[in-house]
């Protein structure tokens, strides 16, 4: 659903990644009669089609490019949303101040993942943009710690869950992914760069039926920028985790995303999942 129209002071520029989430904001926005430009990346790997919205391609490192598009359709507005891969940086061609935004990354690369990505928000910020976050948008965040669905958690259940809080606490300083599987008080999957949906297929290997009665737990990592990149889950990651075999997923309150909530509701009760909000 979408929210806060009043936000957009006039046509939203979507930077989108991969993943049905720009696909689901644009889908609102042509709803609500809210016009935008969409920006795709050069080289990505996209699973829809976004030919009909007369998408702008735009390489890694063409930063004035970009900004020239943005100042000559009069766009303040922009929300950067999906996942994209992260480029070789040792090998990316930059323009000049594509150069100024390339040392700033590098000087923070060492911090992580998250400090690259505050950097370059941070950037467009300083160029007049106002960057939203998905929330802004679209109503897809549970604000307060709830059982969403019929099935609720188990006392052994939520104790589980409380041990994959610690432990993403824990992996954020190593800037390691937002989701871990648990069961029987441990640790069998962590999620990395390969993603959330990923993590769940490698649980089927296992040589124990350790996912048999497991969680999918996903949360913010501590100091994540809000502004791109939350962690979210929907439609496909439920079947994904019927088909593994997990019993539910609990997602952190205010700061995850739960996408065609509805739905997403409606098949975890007839699979029966449970979707917790924990604080």
């Amino acid at each position: 659903m979408f929210k806060n129209k009043d936000k957009i002071k006039g046509r939203l520029a979507i930077f989108a990644g991969r993943g049905n989430l720009p696909k689901i904001l644009i889908a609102e926005c042509l709803k609500n009669k809210q016009e935008f430009c969409l920006f795709l990346l050069e080289g990505e790997h996209y699973q829809n089609d976004y030919n009909q919205y007369n998408p702008i391609t735009v390489p890694y490192g063409a930063i004035e490019k970009f900004l020239a598009i943005i100042k000559e359709k009069e766009i303040k507005e922009i929300i950067f949303i999906g996942a994209v891969n992260k480029p070789n940086f040792s090998n990316l061609k930059v323009d000049k101040t594509g150069a100024i935004l390339l040392a700033k990354i590098l000087a923070n690369k060492i911090l992580g993942d998250d400090a690259v990505l505050k950097t370059v928000l941070n950037f467009f910020a300083t160029k007049g943009l106002k960057i939203l976050q998905i929330d802004d948008l679209l109503d897809c965040v549970i604000n307060k710690p709830e059982n969403l669905t019929l099935i609720k958690p188990s006392l052994e259940q939520i104790h589980n869950i409380k041990i994959a809080n610690k432990a993403i606490c824990t992996f954020s300083k190593f800037d390691i992914g937002q989701a871990v599987i648990i069961s029987q008080r441990q640790i069998i999957a962590v999620e990395a760069v390969e993603g959330t949906d990923a993590m769940i297929e490698r649980c089927k290997t296992l040589p124990i039926n350790y996912n048999e009665g497991g969680i999918l737990v996903k949360m913010k990592k501590q100091n994540q920028s809000t502004k791109a990149d939350l962690p979210t889950i929907g439609i496909t990651t439920i079947k994904k985790c019927y088909e593994a075999k997990l019993s539910g997923i609990a997602i952190e309150a205010k700061s995850t995303l739960l996408l065609e909530k509805e739905e997403a509701i409606k098949l975890s009760n007839e699979l029966g999942l449970f979707i917790s909000v924990f604080k």
